[in-house]
C-alpha cells in the first residue's frame, strides 16, 4: 500500500520533531529550558485551580477539595461503622453480650453478683 502525500509529510515532520527533541534533551541548556517550562506550567495550573476554586465558592458551588474532604470523612465513617458492627457481632468471653445488649440489667450479672 502506497502512502499518500499527507502521510509522507506527517512521517517526515515526526522524524524532524524527534531529532529536534533529542538535540534539545542532549544539551544541558535544553534540559534546563524544558525543566523551567514544566515548572511554569505546573505553577500556572496550580494558580488556575485556585482561581477556579475561588470562583466556584463565590458562586456557591463546591470545588474539588471540598469533595475530596467529604470523601475522606465518608471513608472514616464507614470504617468506624464497620468496626462498631464487628464489635457488636463478636461474642464476648463468658457468653456476655456487649454493653447495651443482653438481659437489660443496668450493669452487673444476671445472677445478682456485681
Amino acid at each position: 500500500m502506497r502512502k499518500g502525500l499527507a502521510d509522507l509529510i506527517l512521517d517526515r515532520g515526526l522524524r524532524a520533531a524527534e531529532r529536534a527533541a533529542g538535540a534539545v534533551m542532549a544539551d544541558p541548556r535544553g534540559q534546563e529550558a524544558v525543566a523551567r517550562a514544566v515548572g511554569l506550567a505546573q505553577r500556572g495550573l496550580k494558580l488556575l485551580e485556585e482561581a477556579q476554586e475561588r470562583a466556584l465558592h463565590a458562586a456557591g458551588f463546591a470545588a474539588r477539595p471540598d469533595y475530596d474532604e467529604l470523601r475522606k470523612q465518608v471513608a472514616r465513617l464507614k470504617r468506624k461503622a464497620r468496626e462498631l458492627s464487628e464489635r457488636l457481632e463478636t461474642p464476648r468471653p463468658g457468653g456476655r453480650a456487649p454493653a447495651g445488649q443482653g438481659n437489660g440489667s443496668a450493669g452487673g450479672r444476671s445472677d445478682g453478683s456485681p
